[in-house]
């Protein structure tokens, strides 16, 4: 069997190739997403911490894994390497793309931090008027320590759960803009026109998390943003980005098993 963590488009890209090969699989997100095809897949949801992932995975009779998870999914990431090393699985990353506009690289206007912590003191010492953080509900905690002091906007997803969750969080709702990321520069333009903006905040999401589009709509407004970049990956992880390089591995890895067991 194989287990497919996922949430993602490189997840759902991940069920397509699996459809393909007609290979049995089970497709595992965090939470609960809205079903989509799944020829050979079976669909669970949940967070499984290291007991229970392991447990899981005997029962199951798992034999590869693939994270194609978000990149910020640290502890996910960090559950999935310590299980499969003591169980010697192995695991596949189904990795997306991380290109930025050209202009952008050598740029005097876009910062980069190490974590968000980094993220935050490089914000006080910038001293922005306005910040946007485009980085999600599940970061709003680790920016408290400047929204409680200096004026931020958050955009999240504009479903009853984020909001809930921000209020919980206790962020200001007058603060939040909900929208989904369109992915259109023209609309991260109006978004940055029309709140004032002179800072964006960014994770390092990669292409499919609409960081090309993000960082150009920022200087093409003329001002700056701050990237979080994304954690490491476990070293054991086996690192692919296109359908033939996963199919090689999974081959690769079923010539193995079979050998060894």
């Amino acid at each position: 069997m194989i287990v497919v963590f996922g949430g993602t488009t490189e997840g759902k890209l991940v069920a397509r190739f699996l459809d393909k090969r007609a290979a049995e699989y089970l497709y595992s997100t965090k939470t609960e997403i809205e079903p989509f095809f799944m020829k050979c897949g079976e669909y669970r949801s949940g967070v499984l911490d290291e007991e229970q992932m392991e447990v899981f995975f005997k029962r199951r009779n798992v034999t590869v894994i693939i994270d194609a998870a978000h990149p910020f999914a640290s502890l996910l990431h960090e559950t999935i390497a310590g299980v499969c090393l003591r169980l010697s699985l192995p695991v596949i990353r189904f990795e997306r793309t991380y290109e930025i506009p050209e202009e952008a690289v050598h740029s005097s206007s876009v910062y980069y931090a190490n974590s968000f912590p980094e993220a935050v003191d490089l914000l006080k010492a910038l001293r922005p008027q306005r910040v946007l953080a485009m980085t999600g509900v599940q970061t709003i905690e680790l920016l408290k320590p400047y929204w409680s002091g200096h004026e931020m906007k958050i955009r999240i997803l504009p479903s009853g759960q984020s909001v809930i969750s921000a209020n919980k969080q206790g962020f200001p709702t007058g603060d939040l803009i909900l929208l989904r990321p369109s992915g259109l520069l023209e609309e991260e333009r109006r978004i940055i026109t029309a709140y004032g903006i002179d800072c964006l905040l960014v994770k390092e999401s990669g292409t499919s998390g609409f960081l090309p589009v993000k960082i150009k709509a920022a200087m093409t407004c003329g001002i700056r943003v701050v990237v979080v970049k994304r954690p490491l990956l476990p070293e054991s992880f086996i690192t692919v980005t296109t359908g033939a390089e996963l199919n090689r591995e999974i081959d690769r890895i079923g010539r193995i098993y079979h050998v060894e067991r």
